[in-house]
């Protein structure tokens, strides 16, 4: 299933898969157990990514029933964790009965998580933008914004204030704390806040962290030793040989998507495409290669991803054919 959901550019023969169906209707649950059966179906369903309208109603409807949602949240939070919930030790009949029936119910949801394409990140973010940039105000006053297509979990407590990057690129303006320092958790490392408004952008193993003001420490993996970096500086790491400090960018440039504009430096016309495809409502299929195609510099405004993607095609020599349901299928020019 290499692909990503609807936002990443896709190849015309990608691989199809069956839907998964939503839960059937059932009646309210005798015990316990039953509705965390329930709460675990709807789970799978919901990681599944074959999300319609009929079946988010019948969600809704089952959600409204008295206890269900404080145990769907248990269940969630639960699988999110990695792991689906410890049974009780038997000690009769009925309980030996009960657990039984839970071991094969998470069996169940781990079989639809493992083919279901993005699963465990539906489970495991507490924040999630599709093709859209999303702000998000953090327990203690911080503020975060999501670049489009891109995944965080919050991991707040009364000592610690803790984010993981899931997916994507994420700004942050991090609110004051002495007795709780603000960390970003992305792949091996972690990016500390000193004082400052920073974004870190994670995409497959490589973390890239840049400075728009004030102060950050940066470590990979997690126990090593710490690369500072302040306003207008960059580093990157990928698990493989620590942080590594990248060429300074202006200050002012730093996070230029949450104001609607992607910036290109250089960059190939496939990763171009890429990346403004995740600003898209529809998928982007790239056919034939373009490879061939020279470099392209341009400031592209993402609030308007239809006109910004016919920019990039008349400066880097594409051709897009726009299809039914948002598909836009590009090309390289003919000659």
């Amino acid at each position: 299933m290499g692909r990503d959901p609807a936002r990443s550019v896709l190849r015309l023969n990608a691989p199809t898969r069956q839907p998964m169906r939503p839960p059937p209707t059932l009646p309210p649950p005798a015990d316990d157990e039953a509705l965390a059966e329930q709460a675990r179906g709807w789970i799978a369903w919901l990681a599944s990514g074959d999300v319609d309208g009929a079946g988010m109603a019948a969600f809704e409807a089952w959600l409204a029933r008295p206890g269900h949602r404080r145990a769907f949240e248990h269940e969630r939070v639960l699988w999110r964790s990695l792991g689906p919930r410890p049974a009780p030790v038997a000690r009769t009949a009925g309980p030996r009965r009960r657990r039984l029936r839970a071991v094969l119910a998470a069996a169940a949801v781990l079989a639809a998580l493992a083919v279901a394409p993005g699963a465990w990140l539906r489970l495991q973010a507490d924040h999630r933008s599709e093709h859209l940039v999303q702000e998000v105000r953090l327990p203690d006053g911080s503020r975060a914004v999501l670049d489009a297509d891109s995944a965080i979990a919050v991991r707040f407590d009364a000592h610690a204030r803790r984010i993981e990057l899931l997916r994507g690129r994420a700004w942050f303006e991090v609110r004051p704390d002495a007795q709780r320092r603000f960390r970003v958790v992305a792949g091996d490392g972690v990016v500390e806040d000193i004082a400052t408004a920073f974004a870190v952008a994670r995409a497959e193993a490589t973390v890239e962290t840049q400075v728009g003001q004030g102060w950050v420490r940066v470590a990979s993996p997690a126990g090593g030793g710490w690369t500072y970096l302040q306003a207008g500086q960059r580093a990157v790491y990928d698990g493989q040989g620590g942080v590594v400090r990248l060429a300074d960018v202006a200050a002012d440039s730093v996070g230029a998507w949450r104001e609607g504009e992607l910036l290109l430096e250089q960059a190939s016309v496939a990763e171009a495409v890429r990346r403004l495809a995740r600003y898209r409502a529809g998928p982007t299929f790239v056919r034939g290669d373009l490879s061939h195609l020279p470099a392209v510099s341009a400031a592209l405004r993402i609030d308007r991803p239809e006109q910004a993607l016919d920019a990039l095609a008349a400066t880097a020599g594409l051709r897009v054919t726009r299809l039914p349901l948002g598909v836009a299928v590009v090309r390289a020019a003919a000659p």
